[in-house]
């Protein structure tokens, strides 16, 4: 791609390419780095865009499926619906209240609730966590990249300066080629910046969103628990009266 296309009036011999394999050694290094870290944003930012939308889809159908059967959602709907957070937090409430059941051969009793809320906001934090992974690479990039990029042309103009005072002349061809390849590090380290600062944000901004979504949806389990155990309470302690034979 020719400069000119974007610098119509500049009367340029060289194009972007050329400059790259003109450049010296140092800034080609820069280059490269830039390239890989900006390869992997690339792929961090659609690793988790895809795996978002799964749990988007996911979570939304368990969501409708709690409010309109509550907790006696069928495991095999539940499984179907992962790795979504909510079927991880549906599951561990299933788990639970089997083995509270499975231990103490009756319903389960006082200050399960408050075990029970304990464990899914553990494992909440932790699904919240296993999403926000690699997100900081993102962060990395963006706060490094363009550091790189100055670092390169830093390095260039001082290499442009050198080539001047060897010349004994300050001509604009005789720096000009050298601060056009020590500004191509620049453009590079932006270029890798701003798609990594915009992912970041947008990823992260979900996350956040999901995270108040979860705890909405981990208040709901425990409501629904609570009642559970209330009516089950409430039906052991009811006599049962049978007819006395005369």
């Amino acid at each position: 791609m020719d400069v000119s296309l974007f610098v119509p009036f500049a009367d340029l011999g060289r194009s972007v390419p050329t400059l790259v394999f003109q450049s010296g050694v140092f800034a080609k290094f820069i280059l490269l780095i830039l390239f890989v870290i900006s390869v992997i944003s690339w792929a961090v930012i659609y690793d988790r865009t895809r795996l978002y939308m799964k749990l988007k889809q996911g979570g939304q159908r368990l969501q409708a499926e709690l409010a309109s059967k509550g907790l006696a959602i069928p495991m095999e709907t539940v499984k179907r619906c992962l790795p979504s957070v909510e079927g991880a937090l549906l599951l561990e409430t299933q788990r639970f209240l089997k083995e509270r059941q499975h231990l103490t051969g009756s319903a389960p009793g006082a200050g399960v609730v408050d075990r029970l809320r304990d464990l899914l906001e553990r494992r909440a934090v932790a699904e919240i966590g296993e999403m926000e992974k690699n997100l900081i690479f993102l962060a990395t990039t963006a706060g490094v990249a363009p550091f790189l990029g100055l670092l390169g042309t830093v390095w260039g103009i001082a290499g442009s300066f050198l080539s001047m005072g060897a010349h004994g002349t300050a001509s604009i061809e005789v720096v000009g080629p050298g601060i056009a390849e020590a500004l191509i590090t620049t453009i590079a380290g932006l270029g890798a910046a701003i798609p990594a600062v915009v992912g970041y944000n947008l990823l992260l901004r979900y996350v956040r969103r999901q995270e108040n979504r979860i705890e909405l949806f981990v208040s709901r389990l425990i409501e629904l628990t609570g009642t559970r155990i209330v009516e089950r309470s409430r039906a052991e302690r009811e006599p049962s009266y049978e007819k006395k034979p005369v």
